[in-house]
């Protein structure tokens, strides 16, 4: 029963995305619409509610695999040892921020090129990636990991949700005026597949959709306000996707230690 919720959520998810995403990509490619325009971001919201969407549709079409009430407990389980939040929300500044310093001890004109936004606006940044962003792992944590978990071990598990959720990205590299256009899929799975490894690590520890959803949202606040390496054809995005690849495996790999820093209350 638990495949046939998988098969649920992907295939709405995957549905809903893409002919949102790839519409989106022939319209901005022919010149019809442009990306920023309303039309273009009306598409590109719908095509991100996919994980979100499919997860209720998933959910509520196989009630006996888990009921709605218990998918909400998760989703808000929010009394937690207070350092989970603090890794959930301070891990990818960190990891961008050694990305950026790495950049800069190579090259000292980097910033020229790629300026950082004040870190006043990280916060407000934050709060908006909850909803454009991080409420994705409403699927990818709250449906798919515990379903292939029941299956598989952690490193296989990751895996699969870290190409998934690269794939799901697809579209958005033929997108005209998208950042994703023209960039390496490979090097932007890699980080997928690194990014996912503390998703993983997190969700596992604390059974919380909910601080994924704030973990997810710090990638994107942090991305959005230049905090990090972002996406481009260019050798310092390349190593910082080894970098997070390699950190996020690492991480995994110490999940059996004990940790009491990481304990739960």
């Amino acid at each position: 029963m638990e495949l046939t919720r998988n098969k649920i959520f992907l295939g709405f998810t995957f549905a809903l995305t893409w002919v949102s995403w790839w519409l989106l990509s022939y319209l901005t490619k022919t010149g019809i619409i442009e990306y920023q325009s309303a039309f273009g971001q009306i598409l590109l919201i719908i095509g991100g509610s996919g994980p979100t969407v499919g997860a209720y549709v998933a959910i509520i079409s196989t009630k006996k695999d888990g009921s709605l009430e218990e998918f909400h407990s998760r989703v808000f389980k929010l009394k937690l040892n207070p350092n989970f939040y603090i890794f959930a929300i301070a891990t990818p500044l960190i990891l961008g921020l050694l990305g950026l310093g790495i950049s800069y001890s190579i090259n000292s004109q980097y910033f020229i090129n790629n300026p950082i936004q004040p870190i006043s606006l990280f916060v407000p940044a934050l709060v908006v990636s909850v909803f454009m962003g991080g409420i994705e792992e409403f699927g990818w944590r709250g449906v798919l990991q515990p379903s292939l978990t029941k299956r598989f071990n952690l490193f296989v598990t990751n895996l699969i949700i870290g190409i998934t959720w690269s794939l799901w990205h697809l579209p958005l590299f033929y997108v005209t005026g998208n950042n994703h256009q023209g960039n390496s899929l490979f090097f932007f799975t890699l980080s997928g597949i690194g990014y996912s490894s503390f998703l993983t690590w997190l969700y596992t520890k604390t059974n919380s959709i909910f601080l994924c959803v704030l973990f997810h949202a710090s990638i994107n606040a942090t991305a959005s306000t230049g905090l990090m390496i972002n996406m481009g054809r260019n050798t310092y995005y390349y190593y910082y996707s080894v970098f997070i690849f390699i950190a996020g495996l690492l991480l995994l790999l110490s999940l059996d230690r004990k940790n009491k820093l990481f304990e739960l209350d």
